[in-house]
């Protein structure tokens, strides 16, 4: 079993609802393992025969309960829509350099492509791909704002879900600190691409004397 994937699933995409328990784990089968949070699912195509049918927890204890029918949710390959390519690394890094802002809130969204993404469900995406294998050969398919995108790799596959946005919030700078934030592609990126290179003043406590 790949070890460093299966951190990856714990700390990135299982579920941390404790009312959802079976959500909670990694489910193996024979020849691959997955893990959801309703959100994001991501299928790695390597399991293991000791731990075939069983959904594990981080402590290594079984979960008993019936995991959800991944395989039901992914669209056929006809009706995945259009194949898309984004830089993979630029965007997570971007991702992370938004979450570590003070004005950054849990649900703010970057569009893509006319898509809304929760940025922070993104840059678990995003980490994940990573840490699985190599990023350039990562494809992803939309079919439009309503539909979950797909992502395909040799190793893996993963379905995220879209986030709702109003048009014309796109790049609207709120009035209130902790208002909701969603962003163009283009902004999200310029923003990590021109600032985060910048070091943060340091505080002298002038007023300290």
């Amino acid at each position: 079993m790949n070890k460093k994937v299966i951190k990856a699933l714990f700390a990135n995409v299982c579920s941390k609802d404790e009312t959802r328990k079976i959500m909670n784990g990694v489910h193996f089968e024979q020849e691959r393992m997955y893990a959801t949070d309703g959100r994001l699912l991501v299928i790695f195509n390597e399991g293991s025969k000791e731990l075939d049918g069983k959904t594990m927890s981080v402590e290594g204890e079984e979960i008993m309960g019936v995991y959800p029918k991944v395989d039901s949710v992914f669209p056929s390959k006809e009706n995945r829509g259009q194949e898309f390519t984004l830089d993979v690394i630029q965007l997570k890094n971007a991702c992370a350099y938004h979450l570590k802002q003070l004005s950054a809130t849990q649900h703010d969204k970057v569009v893509i492509n006319g898509v809304g993404y929760n940025v922070q469900v993104l840059f678990h995406l995003l980490s994940t791909i990573t840490t699985v294998g190599d990023p350039k050969n990562v494809k992803f398919y939309n079919k439009g704002p309503e539909f979950a995108t797909v992502v395909i790799s040799d190793q893996m596959k993963s379905l995220i879900m879209p986030a709702r946005f109003e048009e014309d919030a796109i790049d609207y700078i709120p009035t209130d600190f902790d208002d909701v934030k969603t962003f163009s592609y283009e902004n999200f990126i310029n923003d990590y691409v021109f600032n985060s290179w910048k070091k943060k003043p340091k505080q002298e406590l002038a007023w300290a004397v």
